[in-house]
């Protein structure tokens, strides 16, 4: 048997997950044109006009798998969707909470504890995403095992 005959299993590193993410098939300029000014806000029949397309070809352009999880993604790394940018802002606003309070020695401990909440509850959601659990089950049957060992 050879070698490129056999499959081998192995889990998949950073790198290999970053190198597969590259070579993935680049989307036709035109497609990734349509896609942008979807994106932009433009309507179907504005992109199917300037693009001398039918409306049904740019529908179908933006309903195709590749470009819907384009466009998924600048949704989601853009904005305020971003979780980088959601936790500058949640900083910043508990910052010039503090600031207020200081300058003015007036302040609602309650708002600044729910702000605070919020930016843990952020944080938390994405420290879960990011990290694999693993369950464990205890069973705690030992000492019945042994006073039955014992007992015999």
């Amino acid at each position: 048997m050879k070698k490129s005959d056999v499959e081998v299993i192995s889990p998949t590193t950073t790198v290999e997950a970053i190198e597969r993410a590259l070579d993935s098939p680049a989307i036709d300029p035109i497609v990734l044109s349509v896609a942008n000014e979807y994106l932009s806000g433009k309507t179907i029949s504005a992109i199917a006009e300037s693009f001398d397309l039918s409306e049904d070809r740019v529908a179908a352009i933006i309903e195709k798998k590749e470009v819907k999880s384009y466009i998924d993604n600048v949704f989601v790394t853009q904005g305020y969707l971003n979780r980088v940018k959601r936790l500058q802002l949640i900083n910043a606003v508990i910052d010039q909470k503090m600031q207020d309070a200081l300058e003015t020695g007036v302040f609602s401990k309650k708002d600044l504890l729910d702000w605070l909440k919020h930016l843990h509850d952020v944080e938390g959601a994405v420290q879960k995403k990011e990290k694999p659990s693993v369950a464990v089950q205890v069973n705690n049957n030992y000492d019945s095992l042994m006073k039955g060992l014992l007992d015999n």
